[in-house]
C-alpha cells in the first residue's frame, strides 16, 4: 500500500535534465503544485547529493533487511533514460529482497521515461540507484536528493515546506 509519504517525495522528484536559466517558476511554486522539479546534469549540489547517495547505499540495504522498529517506508529513486537522452529519476517503493534480488513498485508517474510507468514492479538495478530513503521512527533517513533540494529554499520556505510533509528532515 503507498504511504502518505510519497505525495511530498513525488513533490520532489526529479530529473536531471535542461533546467530553464531563469528558473522560472522556481522551486518552491513547483513543489507547491506538484510540478517536477528539473536540474540540469552538471548541477553539483544534485551531483553531490546522488554521489552520497550511491556511497552509502549499503546503509539502506542493512536497515532493510534488518530493520529495527520504527523502520518504515522504505523506498528507492532510479534514473531512467528519456527519448531526449536524459534521465528521470522515480521513488520505487515497497521495496523487496528476494531470489538475491530487490524488486519495488513503481510510486511516481513518468513524465518522460516509457521505461516504467506508474504501479509497475521493478527489478532494481544498483547502478541505476540515484537517491534512497527510508523512516527512523518518523526522521528521514537518507533521501540526499530532497534535502538537496531543500537547501535551495528560504528559510521561510524550509519552514512552509516542512510543514506539508509527514517526515522530519534533520539538517
Amino acid at each position: 500500500m503507498r504511504s502518505k509519504i510519497f505525495k511530498p517525495i513525488l513533490m520532489v522528484a526529479i530529473g536531471t535534465v535542461v533546467l530553464a536559466a531563469c528558473q522560472s517558476p522556481s522551486i518552491k511554486d513547483k513543489i507547491e503544485n506538484d510540478d517536477i522539479v528539473s536540474f540540469r546534469s552538471d548541477d553539483e549540489a544534485m551531483n553531490t547529493a546522488i554521489a552520497k547517495a550511491k556511497n552509502s547505499l549499503d546503509q539502506f540495504v542493512q536497515a532493510l533487511k534488518k530493520p529495527e522498529k520504527g523502520y518504515e517506508n522504505f523506498a528507492l529513486k532510479l534514473a531512467y533514460a528519456t527519448p531526449d537522452n536524459s534521465l528521470e529519476h522515480i521513488w520505487i517503493g515497497d521495496i523487496n529482497y528476494l531470489n538475491d534480488q530487490y524488486t519495488g513498485v513503481v510510486f511516481n508517474a513518468p513524465v518522460s521515461t516509457k521505461e516504467v510507468a506508474l504501479g509497475d514492479t521493478v527489478v532494481i538495478d544498483k547502478q541505476k540507484v540515484s537517491d534512497w530513503m527510508y523512516l527512523d521512527k518518523g526522521i528521514l533517513r537518507g533521501g540526499y536528493t530532497i534535502r538537496a533540494m531543500r537547501d535551495q529554499l528560504s528559510g521561510p520556505e524550509k519552514e512552509e515546506f516542512d510543514k506539508t510533509i509527514d517526515f522530519i528532515i534533520k539538517d
